[in-house]
């Protein structure tokens, strides 16, 4: 995962949820990457790549790509042919929210991604999908049109549900496990700008250090201590695009020491914070 470029959720978009349709005139360059939501595509067009976790999947027209928290992925399309997905991006906590007891939404996937990723629908299931976007792409928010907007992505989770489970259900520990870590993320997303320790934010959620540490490293991946300074590095990144003093950037994620901040800025973006300030703002004149 060390070559792969972390996102967070807090420098992409607010809210619990983030809907976009991509086709080739606004799509980003592709680089396999990571983040701290979860991630549905519905991929319509001609045959692309999809890379999660290393592995490769064909994807073609009526394809949905679940993508969990923490994998690295990213889209290899086909530069011959248009194409467009449709991609719904979507935080712990409304998963958890818009889950039942009858119907927990992590386990599409916990249980469905695990297995495989990709699940193909018929022209008749993707037409209900695409009754869906085109309800989506009229949707100005204002005058309530938000509470729309949610309503159709909760529509759309119940679609996935029903259309990629098998009935395997995540247990109870694995559901109290995600509690866990949506409130160690929660914790860590307000107290960003603090210099809090380990200790502190065990105690948020009242268990011992060495507990969660272990706990997010298995349901994650990473490990609590690179995870909280490559969400720390990433905003202070976003940060020195629009702010002229390193300093201030670099207390506002919770570096009250210069020297450390420059070391682990460097670490993780492969440059030091000046020569990033420099470099972003050359490219956007």
């Amino acid at each position: 995962m060390s070559d792969a470029t972390f996102l967070s959720q807090s420098s992409l978009f607010e809210g619990d949820y983030h809907c976009i349709l991509h086709s080739p005139k606004n799509e980003f360059t592709s680089v396999v990457h990571y983040h701290d939501f979860y991630e549905v595509v519905i991929y319509l067009g001609n045959a692309g790549v999809f890379q999660i976790e290393g592995s490769e999947y064909l994807v073609r027209r009526g394809d949905i790509v679940l993508i969990d928290m923490f994998k690295p992925h990213t889209l290899i399309a086909n530069k011959n042919s248009y194409y467009e997905r449709f991609s719904v991006s979507i935080n712990l906590n409304l998963l958890i929210a818009y889950s039942t007891s009858r119907s927990n939404l992590l386990d599409i996937f916990h249980k469905c991604s695990s297995r495989h990723p990709i699940y193909h629908l018929s022209e008749p299931e993707l037409q209900k999908y695409l009754r869906l976007m085109n309800e989506f792409s009229k949707i100005e928010l204002s005058n309530g049109q938000d509470i729309l907007e949610k309503a159709l992505v909760h529509q759309m989770l119940s679609y996935i549900y029903s259309d990629c489970y098998s009935g395997e259900h995540a247990d109870a520990t694995d559901s109290r496990h995600m509690a866990i870590i949506s409130q160690l993320l929660r914790y860590i997303n307000r107290n960003l700008s603090n210099d809090f320790t380990l200790a502190e934010l065990a105690a948020e959620v009242n268990y011992s250090e060495y507990y969660i540490c272990r706990l997010f490293k298995k349901m994650t991946g990473k490990t609590l201590t690179t995870y909280i300074q490559e969400k720390r590095i990433h905003e202070a990144a976003c940060l020195l695009r629009s702010y002229d003093s390193i300093n201030q950037a670099a207390e506002q994620v919770g570096f009250n020491n210069y020297s450390y901040f420059y070391k682990t800025f460097k670490k993780f973006m492969g440059c030091g914070p000046a020569e990033y300030q420099a470099q972003y703002r050359a490219e956007a004149k």
